[in-house]
């Protein structure tokens, strides 16, 4: 059992049961005789605070067969995460072995999605985003004893672009770096046919026209998270092993906060309610948040190394805006 745990996860420390039990006996004699080792003591109470625990039992059956059983509990929240069952072999010592050894890869097999080892490396993501849309309003008005129309429309044309280099330390957090570059416009253009002026009762036609834009660059991640007491980089990437042997791959993140200026121009030319040429500068933070899942790809927790470069084009349904993302990761398993 400890030799196919050891193979799936390189980076776990093994104890026995059996080798405290020799150890705190061993020490507790020492003590008795008139010595004392407190090093040894604190090292028997490090390899009890342990993550996993499996429980390996062998119990005769009607005195003919003996039945070999296996399960892992996780300490962190007290429950079982890997049930391997059971199976009944012969009282030899071949079918004892053969019995282990079945039992053992199965729970193997049932752990495959537990990322116990974390996987390390470097994983790059580009986004790039575009929004280009055109909302139009228009409908028959009348005053003046005429009809007239109303028409508004909004053009928004929006690009921006980030790349994330990230190096993937644990479970799943991370850092490194990222850069991002935003281009924003919108316009919106309003003829109003009878338009309602602010003083007297006078009805008339008036054109407003706003245009909003901004164009900023930024870098960095932002470290708003704490880890043991220090800050860190608000990335994650969470692999989520499934049961059919397929992982996804997620993503998460926040870019350093940039002030921007927002260029706002507005004009309005009309019966009434003029509005000569007016600019005016608005600050702006912006952020550029990292939200992404990739996959599924082949893999189980329990491979040495996981790889994958790919491509995906999505759309959203309600702003219309095309994403194209690109990922290229490359993680190893740790080993100790």
């Amino acid at each position: 059992m400890e030799s196919y745990l050891k193979d799936a996860f390189p980076c776990a420390k093994i104890t026995k049961r059996s080798g405290i039990v020799t150890r705190l006996a061993r020490e507790r004699l020492n003590q008795l005789l008139g010595g004392e080792n407190q090093q040894e003591l604190v090292n028997i109470g490090k390899d009890m605070n342990w993550d996993y625990f499996v429980k390996l039992s062998l119990k005769t059956f009607e005195g003919k067969k003996i039945m070999v059983r296996a399960v892992c509990l996780e300490r962190k929240n007290v429950n079982c995460i890997a049930d391997a069952d059971y199976v009944f072999v012969t009282m030899d010592y071949q079918g004892v072995k053969d019995g282990i050894n079945q039992i053992a890869k199965r729970l193997i097999d049932k752990l495959s999605k537990y990322e116990i080892c974390a996987f390390q490396g470097s994983v790059t993501i580009t986004i790039s985003s575009d929004l280009d849309s055109t909302n139009v309003e228009d409908y028959g008005v009348y005053c003046n004893e005429s009809n007239q129309r109303y028409h508004k429309e909004t053009v928004i044309k929006n690009h921006t672009f980030s790349e994330w280099k990230l190096q993937r330390k644990g479970i799943p957090w991370t850092d490194g770096t990222m850069t991002f570059y935003t281009d924003e416009m919108t316009k919106t253009t309003e003829e109003d046919g009878c338009h309602k002026c602010k003083t007297g009762k006078r009805e008339g036609g008036l054109v407003t026209t706003m245009t909003s834009s901004m164009k900023v660059k930024g870098t960095g991640i932002s470290h708003d998270s704490q880890f043991k007491g220090k800050k860190q980089d608000d990335t994650r990437v969470e692999l989520q092993f499934l049961e059919s042997d397929k992982y996804l791959v997620v993503a998460k993140g926040t870019s350093q906060p940039v002030t921007g200026e927002d260029k706002v121009v507005t004009q309005a030319q009309g019966t009434c309610d003029n509005q000569p040429l007016e600019t005016k500068l608005l600050p702006r933070d912006i952020r550029v948040p990292l939200r992404v899942i990739f996959g599924p790809y082949d893999g189980k927790a329990t491979d040495k190394h996981l790889q994958q470069k790919d491509t995906k084009e999505v759309k959203d349904p309600v702003s219309n805006e095309k994403q194209t993302i690109n990922i290229d990761f490359s993680l190893t398993q740790k080993e100790k």
